[in-house]
């Protein structure tokens, strides 16, 4: 069962590691866009501006958050109209699953089988080259992450699939109608607990950009 796991975990990171890569990166940048704006606009109070308000194309640093969110969501191919077909917001859907079936099939090749394992695969050894220093960043670091990450994909998902969408509001139905929109945007992206949180999901999608190269690191190693 173990080798499926891995087999399953190895041949969707391949092709799509790097796509993985950029949808966590600029996950990363987006998670302090508020407060970064806030901070290179301190003339503006951000706060009280509507998420869709003209005057936020004046303010500094706008457009950099912009394109990011553009390559985050829909890989520089926004759709033209809001409910028209984008080739890239489908790609980043099946990419998030993809992701996820990935986190998942990750934890259960992570799973120790006895407390000395365990903790092999909770620490980083930095004392056995850096092929070692590889495999413990991708096992030990990549578990902390995993949670968020998963929160994230599975958060991410309700933006791509109706079918999820429906999956996630069942799960989440306490959750007044009026309320959803921003109950999925602060779960998605940490406000939930306030800074805290924020720097978590941050660090989070931060090594989630790096899972990838560190796997394909070790996979290129194991070839050699």
């Amino acid at each position: 069962m173990r080798k499926l796991f891995h087999d399953i975990h190895l041949w969707i990171s391949i092709p799509l590691g790097i796509l993985f890569s950029v949808i966590c990166l600029t996950g990363a940048i987006l998670v302090f866009q508020e407060p970064l704006l806030q901070a290179m606009n301190p003339q503006v109070d951000i706060s009280k501006m509507k998420r869709h308000d003209p005057a936020k194309k004046e303010l500094t640093g706008y457009t950099f958050f912009q394109k990011t969110l553009v390559i985050h969501r829909w890989l520089l191919d926004p759709p033209a109209k809001k409910g028209e077909r984008s080739i890239g917001k489908e790609i980043v859907g099946y990419g998030t699953l993809a992701m996820g079936i990935v986190l998942i099939s990750g934890i259960v090749i992570w799973w120790p089988r006895n407390r000395k394992v365990l903790k092999n695969r909770l620490s980083v050894s930095c004392k056995n080259g850096m092929r070692r220093f590889g495999h413990d960043s991708h096992v030990s670091i990549g578990f902390y992450a995993t949670l968020f990450l998963l929160i994230m994909c599975f958060t991410g998902l309700v933006w791509s699939f109706s079918w999820w969408r429906e999956v996630f509001w069942s799960l989440f139905d306490f959750v007044p109608q009026e309320e959803r929109k921003r109950f999925l945007y602060s779960l998605h992206t940490g406000l939930w607990g306030g800074v805290l949180t924020q720097i978590i999901y941050f660090f989070a999608a931060l090594i989630g950009a790096t899972l990838p190269l560190t796997g394909y690191y070790l996979w290129w190693k194991k070839r050699k």
